[in-house]
């Protein structure tokens, strides 16, 4: 496409040549044929000249004269068609030039856009989980609160609990949830996680569809709970030769 510019381009500028040079040449012969048509002035002392013969001579100078005039007009006319012939292209490049730089500006700027919102959208999920480790750091530490209160069955704090219970009073007082007061209701309403994906805060839960037993985990393999009557709230593992013949599974209440 640029080749194809170019040579339309370039043939007017050749013809745009050829006529400013005949043009040239034209002026050339005129005024030569003006000079040689120029009579001698006559001397000072010859006769005064015949009006008859003067008056072909001043028509023939005036027509000389109109063809240099229109000759010169002409020259303008065709170095002015040249510039313009020559000026479409020089836009067209100049505007190429300028929607490049365009297309190249609305780019960075899309690109900025939506790296700013990548980013935003990053740091809304790592504040998220930011919140949460806080939510279950904090249900940790007052879970370990209640160590040393007495097992009573049905209790559910706050100075003695069951099991479900002590679970139930944790989460009611960090998170406002309200969870059954019932290891099994727990664990139906908990999502089932994998062990080695728990975190601080997760429940454990034992027998048969944990039915009779739940904990909070503290991690490290680990969780406080209130095990029977006759013991306190304590610090338990929740793998052993018992624990591990009991187990059931791990649930999730916080988001992860």
């Amino acid at each position: 496409m640029q080749d194809a510019t170019r040579v339309s381009a370039a043939e007017p500028a050749d013809t745009v040549s050829r006529q400013v040079g005949g043009r040239g040449d034209q002026m050339d012969r005129t005024m030569k044929t003006m000079n040689g048509c120029i009579a001698e002035p006559a001397s000072l002392g010859s006769e005064t000249p015949n009006e008859l013969g003067q008056t072909p001579r001043r028509v023939s100078h005036i027509a000389m004269l109109m063809a240099i005039v229109m000759s010169a007009m002409g020259l303008v006319t065709i170095t002015s068609t040249a510039a313009h012939a020559n000026a479409p292209a020089a836009n067209i490049r100049s505007a190429d030039r300028h929607a490049a730089a365009g297309e190249r500006l609305v780019r960075s700027i899309s690109a900025t856009k939506n790296e700013g919102k990548r980013l935003s959208k990053v740091n809304r999920v790592a504040g998220k989980k930011a919140e949460v480790r806080v939510v279950r750091n904090k249900l940790v530490s007052f879970a370990r609160k209640q160590i040393g209160d007495p097992y009573r069955a049905g209790r559910s704090g706050p100075d003695a609990f069951d099991c479900s219970g002590l679970v139930r009073f944790v989460y009611k007082k960090i998170t406002g949830k309200t969870l059954p007061h019932y290891s099994k209701a727990q664990y139906n309403q908990a999502k089932r996680i994998k062990r080695g994906n728990a975190q601080p805060g997760d429940l454990v839960f034992f027998f048969q569809g944990g039915a009779h037993h739940v904990g909070i985990y503290i991690g490290n393999g680990k969780m406080i709970d209130a095990p029977n009557p006759g013991k306190s709230v304590r610090v338990s593992p929740i793998s052993g030769s018992w624990w591990g013949r009991s187990y059931t599974g791990m649930g999730r209440i916080l988001p992860a």
